[in-house]
């Protein structure tokens, strides 16, 4: 592997399990004070520069800076339930596989993928295998673990319907945090897919070039 390559998925696994985390569980205001940090934030530069993503990146920091943490995590709470827990089913964004590809064929095959990755989700996060947050740190999991057919698989699999719900996070989110972090998700695939390519046996190539 290059070490441009190496430089690239490093930061494919941090994105992915930062977003993780974001679309895991309503913000806090420890979270966002974090975020304020000067390492936080040459982190978070290296990110878009290496994903070539700065513009999403800055989107997000626009966001995440423009009031203090206290009220700015109350809002993004209160963003996070409208749009992620189905309350009002008008303005919901399900962050569930099956929501957009239909069935629940879905939570079984993320299941077998868990196991298969020897991935044990926390006992008190209650959300289904198919969960946006479990499938990117499944993600993050394989490639730290050079399973890279398993994470171009991932990947697919994410490209299959993470499109649509990004789509659906715009017209609802409009110029909100979630809809950026939509973007910056998007930028993730889209150098996952390309770095896998690099990495999956020849007979992918056709897949993932």
């Amino acid at each position: 592997m290059s070490q441009n390559s190496k430089l690239n998925v490093d930061a494919i696994i941090v994105v992915a399990e930062w977003l993780s985390e974001l679309f895991g569980a309503p913000a806090t205001t420890e979270h966002i004070t974090q975020i304020a940090t000067s390492q936080a934030q040459e982190s978070l530069q290296w990110i878009g520069e290496q994903l070539n993503a700065s513009a999403q990146i800055q989107a997000l920091n626009a966001i995440l800076t423009r009031d203090h943490p206290a009220p700015l995590a109350v809002h993004l709470q209160r963003r996070y339930t409208t749009l992620f827990e189905g309350i009002f089913k008008h303005r919901a964004v399900l962050p569930y596989e099956s929501a957009w590809r239909g069935g629940d064929l879905a939570i079984a095959e993320m299941k077998a993928v868990l196991r298969a990755l020897d991935v044990h989700v926390d006992k008190n996060y209650h959300e289904p295998a198919d969960h946006l947050a479990i499938e990117l740190a499944a993600l993050s999991v394989a490639l730290r673990d050079e399973q890279y057919r398993q994470a171009a698989e991932l990947v697919e699999r994410l490209e299959g319907w993470v499109p649509s719900f990004s789509t659906a996070l715009h017209l609802q989110d409009k110029d909100g945090f979630y809809a950026a972090a939509a973007d910056l998700l998007l930028a993730l695939l889209h150098n996952a897919h390309n770095a896998l390519a690099l990495h999956i046996p020849k007979r992918y190539e056709g897949e993932f070039a």
